[in-house]
């Protein structure tokens, strides 16, 4: 498992300039729990803030006893995030709100292609951002914001990545949805120093999409992700 920088499309993310945004993104959320604990927010199970206090501190501290186990095997790490991380994300909710009008015009096929290369160039872009944690950074819950939206509920978790190297902390909002089955809150989209994920992302393959068609986009992935996730 390399520990550099993944990139789909390099060029694409290279043009939008998406790799350090991306990495901040996710390794904050990787550290939001570190000050959860003692905030003043509750820890009942249906609060988001708490969800994701209970899920990442497992998380991360397994990565912090293992790093050197997971630095050189990759199908441990994967495993790992698999069970702890990624099951935070509606990747299906992602995918449609980033491929927009090209959702409409994917058939079933494309569009499940499609959110599970999202989903794996998620997990190696965690896989990377796992690496960049040295125990200087550190998140602050600032707020949560619970509302209902055509009867459905919607949080905003907003936090704050502290870097630990004397800069500004970078603000960093999760949005969450509350699931209609089983009730339990997922992460839909985040927004990292105003740079909303969803936009972005959404620029990035529709300028691909434009270029190669969907078909040639979603094999693009493929392939960057199965090289990544195999180095």
């Amino acid at each position: 498992m390399s520990e550099g920088k993944y990139l789909f499309a390099d060029s694409d993310f290279t043009r939008h300039g998406l790799g350090e945004w991306i990495r901040r993104g996710l390794v904050g959320l990787i550290l939001c729990a570190v000050l959860v604990s003692s905030s003043t927010f509750s820890h009942a199970e249906d609060d988001p803030a708490a969800l994701l206090d209970q899920t990442i501190q497992s998380a991360l501290r397994e990565f912090s006893e293992s790093r050197d186990r997971y630095a050189q095997d990759a199908d441990a790490l994967l495993s790992l995030l698999d069970q702890t991380i990624i099951p935070l994300f509606d990747f299906d909710r992602i995918a449609r709100l980033v491929l927009a009008k090209h959702w409409k015009n994917a058939d079933q096929q494309q569009r499940d292609a499609f959110s599970v290369e999202f989903k794996r160039l998620m997990i190696a872009t965690y896989s990377s951002a796992l690496f960049k944690y040295n125990g200087e950074q550190y998140v602050r819950i600032l707020d949560t914001e619970i509302k209902e939206k055509k009867q459905r509920l919607l949080a905003t978790v907003r936090t704050e990545l502290v870097l630990g190297n004397g800069s500004a902390p970078v603000p960093i909002d999760y949005f969450l949805i509350r699931m209609e089955n089983d009730g339990a809150w997922k992460i839909y989209n985040l927004s990292v120093a105003g740079l909303n994920m969803v936009i972005n992302y959404r620029g990035v393959f529709q300028s691909s999409i434009l270029e190669k068609g969907l078909k040639g986009t979603i094999d693009s992935m493929r392939e960057s992700n199965d090289r990544f996730l195999a180095s």
